[in-house]
């Protein structure tokens, strides 16, 4: 028996969620493939019960993964490796820039029909605020995702703006999108159900599914937040810093580009927990319905990501 068989095996023999996710990593990618874990040749009722101990060997593997950690890998083994992070327990942050957050880094007028919401250059102080959140990744285990290659351009100006030496703490904006989100949402469906997981806290817009029991905690963002950053930002912000304050939470963030600068603010008043811009990737769970093309079968849902790197503050993908 092939190890992929014996892992599916012991996962139906088992039925135990909270490691479901690890297993399915471990089958699925190549992260290991560089490792000394290994599954030993016994009966899978002595296995069961040396179960908690490989969770734990994958978990230091992680951790060591993440040390070494110098580019981004792939497109999916990136969504794998940072799912192991959450699951492992393993306190980081997660921001993304895209075109819009360029716009407004740049100082151009912008208006998101989509999303409903609007910027203009007298918010010069939420405009700053993006601007210092994008050197989050000069600080250890803090990431920044930026767009694709087919957008370097605006990936490179996005750098501009920020005071990243080195790809280590860099990753994909669209990481939990596109030709990843089926996995993603395959993913975080087992995840929100672990039992002993950490507490989620959820901050998203304001419309939203009334079964998210899920979460341990719900701050809905206001509607017009960025155009009213001075009026609603700020006790929002205050809100959730006195909530960061605890240890061992996990932020799930969907409030466009203020998630940003939502992290960058929480990221000082506690380190030890785990900050996430989801985005849109998440709200089939907090709508309960999707508005973007990349979860139907569009060109959208077959577009992934190459790695890259940074040479003298010079972005190059492979």
């Amino acid at each position: 028996m092939n190890f992929k068989n014996k892992i599916n095996i012991l996962i139906i023999l088992l039925n135990i969620s909270k490691f479901q996710f690890l297993f399915q990593f471990i089958s699925k990618s190549n992260l290991f493939k560089d490792s000394k874990l290994t599954l030993i040749n016994e009966n899978f009722a002595t296995l069961s019960k040396k179960i908690v101990h490989f969770n734990n060997s994958i978990c230091k593997y992680i951790k060591l993964k993440l040390k070494n950690r110098i580019h981004p890998l792939d497109f999916e083994n990136e969504l794998l490796f940072f799912a192991s992070l959450i699951s492992c327990k393993i306190p980081f942050s997660f921001i993304r820039f895209g075109d819009g957050e360029n716009s407004i880094m740049k100082g151009d007028m912008l208006n998101v029909k989509t999303d409903k919401w609007y910027w203009r250059p007298s918010n010069k102080e939420f405009k700053d605020s993006l601007i210092e959140s994008a050197s989050v990744c000069t600080k250890p285990n803090n990431f920044i995702g930026i767009p694709c290659k087919n957008w370097i351009e605006i990936s490179r100006s996005i750098l501009s703006f920020s005071k990243c030496s080195s790809a280590k703490y860099m990753s994909f904006a669209t990481l939990f999108i596109n030709k990843n989100y089926q996995l993603f949402k395959e993913w975080i469906i087992h995840f929100i159900n672990i039992p002993n997981r950490w507490k989620i806290i959820l901050v998203c817009n304001s419309i939203i599914n009334k079964n998210i029991s899920w979460a341990f905690k719900f701050f809905p963002v206001p509607d017009h937040l960025i155009e009213n950053w001075d009026e609603y930002g700020i006790s929002l912000l205050d809100k959730l810093s006195q909530q960061a304050k605890k240890n061992n939470l996990i932020f799930f963030i969907s409030a466009g580009p203020a998630a940003n600068i939502i992290i960058s603010n929480l990221i000082r008043i506690n380190k030890y927990n785990i900050y996430i811009d989801f985005g849109s990737s998440i709200e089939f769970l907090t709508k309960g319905y999707t508005t973007r093309p990349y979860a139907e079968n569009t060109k959208y849902s077959y577009q992934s990501c190459e790695a890259f790197y940074l040479q003298n503050k010079t972005l190059f993908y492979y």
